[in-house]
């Protein structure tokens, strides 16, 4: 009840796990990902993240949705530009390479909302 986690796999090929997203209720970093190299760049994560989103704000019913990024993944940071998100703070984290200065984004329900209207339309249930 504290985590959900799903493995992204191709529909071409469901027996293969290409990826991970993970939503958490902890206090600081609600949502992480990875996504194997050779899918890297087709738009995959972007929408297994816009699908995470609504499942945070639409099903579990949180209000505030913040994720952690090192400042060197520039592939996660378009992800949360690209969703609406903001840049509200640094700090250090550890990544299994390393610790590493990384920045917080976060969006609220109502701006997520708000996002999805103007760039999906009202019927879009990503």
């Amino acid at each position: 009840g504290t985590e959900w986690h799903w493995t992204l796999q191709l529909k071409t090929e469901p027996e293969r796990v290409i990826g991970e997203i993970g939503l958490k209720s902890n206090d600081e970093d609600h949502r992480g990902f990875w996504l194997g190299i050779p899918w890297r760049g087709q738009g995959l994560m972007g929408e297994a993240a816009a699908w995470a989103n609504n499942f945070w704000f639409d099903t579990l019913g949180f209000r505030l949705l913040r994720v952690s990024k090192a400042v060197g993944n520039r592939a996660s940071r378009r992800i949360s530009e690209k969703q609406g998100m903001r840049l509200v703070g640094m700090h250090e984290k550890d990544y299994v390479c390393g610790h590493l200065p990384s920045e917080i984004w976060e969006i609220t329900a109502e701006e997520w909302r708000a996002w999805k209207r103007a760039n999906c339309g009202e019927a879009s249930h990503s």
